[in-house]
């Protein structure tokens, strides 16, 4: 009976700890972090009144005879199950969906829990709000956050684009055309005496020697009989001595306007040079002297004459046919007569402009050009060619006229997107894409004027499969020099992956082409906080930068079970746990981080009122059996 007492005892005292376990559960089961724990038992020693035996010959085997003394606790042990998230809204308040933990430091010891109930303090330490212990970074710091800091301005370096070219002409342009090369203006050499006006010189018996474009020098001697002579009159002596000697190339003496002896070059340009020696020379004051020709894109105030093209020189009312189709498909046939309709290539230009009709006639960088008013597809077509009765020659077929925009050309496509520079400045950049005869298309890029210039525009060669698959472009950067002292800068354009249609694309549908996002920003303030899946505490600043800070170390052990509880819901590691495996969240198991939430206690409020009913009826019993071996002590003493 004294054995029944003690077992007794040992289930009062088992049940006891039972019900501590609970009920620590239960006061717990708001507590955010915090692991259930869970008890369990085993018997204690026995008595062994009578050993077994095994069977003999003539009696089989008996089982021993043991007496138990009770119970005892035989564990208590954590169970790590997740617990249920709990939305907050606050980015601070963070929850692990995984076995990992968080790590803080007291300023000695680093302590793991599952409460993610953290803020900042006013000198920007990341802390635990209960403890005011410091949540650490994956490099084993501090993690320190400065709400003040500003983000500095960064410049565009990358642009995206994204979007459809059409790929079938959707919109006609009005049809250019303009001759293929450009008229150019070419002057004689022109090497002036110091003979002029009224005054005489006496030349008779010397010798000038010219050098004429090059070729080998020319010696022309004066007459011996000669006496002093006008300007005129050596004038005509120089020709006629050039003429006796058939001399190519050759030059021409005359008298200017001002009256004064010129030498002019018969050919024009600057393969045109004249240089002049001997004592002739002298008496003349162009010893050692050289004039040369001059080349230059025409006007509109260049004779015809001028013109390079110009192989024999028009004389009054020498005819010039202008011929072909309008843009409305009639016939065009008008006469230019120079001298009467004008003698410049700027007259030549007006008499195209009133003889075909729909289409308006400009001179442009030395080339005659044609815009028609209507877009559209033309017929137009524009000759030039000399009258068969003309003096005068030109190389009319060197200028003839070429379509440079057919009126077929499909609508640009205009697009644009804000850049910033190196000193945080936006500025919006324009681009136009402009499909091409080949089939690719042109980005014609440009800012303001008066803010900066490109260098490298346009972008050529964009190119598509059969497919509308992008397949590349001649060159994809771009340089930005700025008016306003900020650094020149390189831009990349993506157009997307090269067989790809996860950028710019060529269907059929409508042009939607665009520049979709540039990663430029002005400097900013940090405007507000955000934590990420895998613990990276983000600045959001107020120009649209996101700036990685910190990363949250995040724990995690070979034996979770085996750590340690410290009480405030903070656990510490143990020999049984392992060494605390620091990493990143999301990565070795850790879990991924929730912000705004918290993990709710993992305790299971219904099973857990079982188990207390269990631990009651458990506890009942074990006193029953100390009162019962108490009442049979108690007829015991009332025999004796």
């Amino acid at each position: 009976m004294f054995t029944a007492l003690r077992v007794g005892l040992t289930g009062l005292r088992a049940n006891q700890k039972y019900l501590d376990v609970i009920g620590n559960n239960l006061t717990n089961s708001e507590t955010f972090g915090f692991k259930a724990d869970r008890i369990t038992f085993s018997d204690v020693l026995y008595q062994t009144s009578r050993a077994p035996t095994g069977p003999t010959g003539s009696l089989g085997g008996v089982n021993g005879r043991q007496t138990g003394f009770g119970t005892q606790v035989s564990s208590v042990d954590q169970l790590h199950a997740q617990g249920t998230l709990v939305s907050t809204g606050r980015v601070f308040d963070l929850a692990i969906q995984g076995r990992g933990f968080f790590v803080v430091n007291n300023g000695s010891e680093d302590y793991f829990s599952r409460a993610g109930t953290f803020t900042l303090d006013r000198a920007g330490n990341l802390v635990d709000s209960r403890t005011g212990y410091k949540v650490q970074s994956t490099s084993g710091s501090d993690i320190v956050i400065d709400t003040q800091q500003v983000a500095a301005a960064k410049p565009s370096a990358n642009i995206t684009f994204a979007g459809n070219l059409p790929a079938v002409v959707t919109g006609p342009l009005a049809e250019i055309q303009e001759t293929a090369t450009a008229f150019e203006d070419h002057q004689p050499a022109v090497l002036t005496t110091t003979l002029t006006g009224t005054n005489t010189v006496n030349v008779a018996g010397q010798d000038l020697i010219l050098n004429i474009d090059g070729a080998s020098p020319v010696t022309i001697t004066f007459a011996t009989a000669s006496t002093s002579q006008s300007p005129s009159a050596v004038a005509t002596e120089i020709n006629s001595l050039l003429a006796a000697q058939n001399v190519a190339p050759s030059l021409t003496a005359s008298v200017d306007a001002s009256g004064a002896l010129v030498l002019t070059s018969d050919t024009t340009g600057a393969s045109a040079v004249i240089s002049a020696s001997g004592a002739a020379a002298t008496t003349l004051g162009i010893n050692g002297s050289q004039a040369t020709g001059s080349e230059a894109t025409a006007d509109a105030t260049t004779d015809l004459n001028d013109l390079s093209a110009n192989t024999t020189d028009y004389v009054s009312g020498d005819i010039i046919q202008l011929t072909g189709i309008d843009a409305a498909g009639q016939s065009v046939n008008v006469s230019f007569t120079y001298g009467v309709d004008g003698t410049t290539l700027g007259d030549l230009t007006t008499k195209l402009d009133g003889a075909f009709a729909g289409t308006t006639f400009a001179l442009v960088n030395g080339k005659i050009q044609g815009t028609n008013t209507a877009t559209g597809e033309s017929d137009l077509a524009i000759f030039i060619n000399d009258s068969t009765t003309a003096t005068g020659a030109t190389s009319w077929s060197n200028h003839a006229f070429d379509a440079t925009v057919e009126g077929s050309k499909p609508d640009t496509r205009a697009t644009s997107i804000t850049v910033f520079d190196s000193l945080g400045i936006s500025h919006t950049l324009s681009g136009v894409f402009e499909r091409q005869d080949d089939g690719t298309w042109n980005l014609q890029l440009s800012v303001p004027s008066d803010e900066g210039t490109i260098a490298s525009s346009p972008i050529t060669g964009i190119d598509f499969d059969n497919e509308g698959r992008f397949l590349g472009a001649a060159a994809t950067t771009f340089s930005i020099g700025w008016s306003n002292g900020a650094a020149a800068q390189t831009v990349t354009l993506d157009f997307g992956t090269i067989g790809g249609l996860d950028g710019l694309t060529q269907f059929g549908s409508e042009s939607s082409a665009q520049a979709i996002s540039q990663d430029g920003f002005e400097s900013g303030t940090l405007a507000s906080l955000g934590v990420t899946q895998g613990g990276v505490v983000q600045g959001f600043f107020s120009n649209g930068a996101v700036i990685d800070l910190e990363t949250i170390a995040i724990a995690t052990f070979q034996n979770r079970e085996g750590l340690f509880k410290e009480g405030s819901t903070l656990f510490r590691r143990s020999d049984n746990s392992g060494i605390a495996l620091i990493g990143e969240a999301g990565t070795g198991g850790a879990g991924g981080i929730v912000s705004g939430a918290l993990e709710g206690s993992n305790v299971d409020t219904a099973e857990e009122f079982v188990r207390l009913i269990e631990a009651q009826r458990s506890f009942q019993s074990s006193a029953r059996v100390v009162t019962t071996a108490d009442q049979l002590f108690a007829e015991l003493l009332q025999v004796i």
